[in-house]
């Protein structure tokens, strides 16, 4: 198991000026980073909404969930767990998933959660999700 492993989910809102299409540049350029940063997860969304899982090194994650933070294509962002990752990473094998999701509850349920409940609730869901490694 690596070592100083931390996570961080959160949820935000893409900001109303923004086309949704930059979700693609997002995820080109994100799958080439989180590589050198030996950053994986997952981003899941629904068209407005927004839940990124982002797991790796402690300051590796942090730095990034700053930076995405500070993002002006969405709003409201709000982490809805972060901390150390005791069991080893979810998404080993994938510097960035996506996930288009057309279930306009979803994303909205798992932003009322906090804590492992919302990583539980964010895992529990992918197999529904159609996933694109």
């Amino acid at each position: 198991m690596e070592l100083d492993l931390y996570h961080l989910i959160y949820t935000s809102i893409i900001d109303a000026d923004v086309n949704p299409s930059c979700v693609g540049d997002i995820i080109r350029t994100s799958r080439v980073k989180n590589r050198l940063d030996e950053i994986t997860g997952v981003l899941v969304f629904d068209g407005w909404r927004f839940c990124q899982y982002i797991e790796g090194e402690r300051e590796a994650v942090r730095s990034l969930a700053q930076i995405i933070c500070e993002d002006v294509r969405h709003t409201q962002f709000t982490v809805l767990h972060e901390g150390p990752l005791d069991s080893g990473r979810m998404f080993a094998d994938w510097s960035m998933a996506y996930a288009l999701s057309q279930d306009d509850e979803l994303l909205p349920g798992l932003s009322s959660l906090r804590g492992l409940a919302a990583v539980h609730r964010l895992h529990g869901l992918l197999p529904s999700l159609d996933m694109e490694p």
